[in-house]
């Protein structure tokens, strides 16, 4: 799993994979700072370049889980 929280105020739009077909793309909408909802989690099967594009132009923050921490974490 990939933690993906947003930096800025403002939304940030990124395409991810679809969950329906693995060939097709749709877009993820992080809220921004403002809103308490900045932190979203995806699979890592649906990670794409546009994620790490992003993360370069300092949008988005990313940190990768592993099992312990998302065990611990509920």
């Amino acid at each position: 799993m990939i933690e993906i929280k947003n930096k800025t105020r403002g939304p940030v739009q990124i395409l991810i994979r679809s969950r329906k077909s693995p060939k097709a793309f749709t877009t993820l909408n992080v809220p921004g700072v403002g809103a308490g909802n900045n932190i979203y989690m995806l699979e890592d099967e649906r990670n794409t370049e546009y994620v790490e594009r992003a993360e370069k132009m300092g949008l988005i923050s990313t940190r990768h889980l592993t099992k312990k921490e998302l065990n611990k974490g509920e």
